[in-house]
């Protein structure tokens, strides 16, 4: 294996796992991958996934995608599922998302990743967004709201919930209120049912002043 090899093998990877190098590869060797990042050919991501140099993730889509397969199985949601769906105003400089897996935190050169632990039975209401060239798993609006109230207890006043800055406009148009309570009867959480309710009153009153 040399680097016009793997270049063409990975070229079209925007990350490329060393089980993939391995199947592509057959026996190769770590101390390759070592040379070529001195090099500046290859970049460490984190333990186990690396990217050509020249696969810059400079799309949200590639961001989202190498989410889901950094910590896997995950999906994308609490604000940066917000910020996909215009529900906040911020770009947001991290790529948040829900795993049945414990919390875990990356800082990687492409930015950081986030993951917040939910229970197993928690791990639904996400979308599989088709792009071009990729496919990846985001929470749909309602459970991105549910998500984040359910991890964020701290908001709990309609205080709060304006101090998110929250598009109500986006939120009459997007938000599905009669699905977000059919997920909410899976949370089974009497405290999480006040928080969505205050949240609920907030995007509705404000929507009509």
């Amino acid at each position: 294996m040399n680097i016009l090899e793997f270049r063409d093998a990975f070229k079209n990877y925007p990350l490329i796992s060393k089980r993939e190098i391995e199947k592509h590869f057959p026996g190769y060797t770590a101390d390759a991958l070592t040379r070529w990042q001195k090099k500046g050919y290859v970049i460490k991501i984190r333990n186990g996934f690396y990217r050509l140099s020249d696969n810059k993730f400079d799309r949200e889509s590639v961001l989202f995608w190498v989410a889901n397969r950094l910590y896997n199985p995950s999906y994308v949601s609490l604000q940066s599922a917000f910020s996909y769906y215009n529900f906040i105003p911020e770009g947001v400089f991290q790529v948040t998302s829900v795993s049945a897996k414990a919390n875990r935190k990356f800082s990687t050169p492409e930015g950081r990743f986030v993951y917040k632990n939910l229970k197993p039975e928690l791990i639904f209401g996400y979308n599989l967004v088709r792009t071009e060239d990729l496919v990846y798993k985001l929470a749909t609006p309602e459970k991105a709201v549910l998500d984040f109230l359910h991890l964020y207890p701290q908001y709990k006043t309609e205080s709060d919930m304006a101090g998110l800055r929250w598009n109500v406009l986006e939120t009459e148009e997007k938000f599905n209120y009669s699905r977000a309570e059919k997920y909410l009867k899976v949370f089974n959480s009497k405290a999480l049912s006040r928080r969505y309710r205050i949240f609920k009153n907030y995007t509705k009153n404000y929507a009509i002043i």
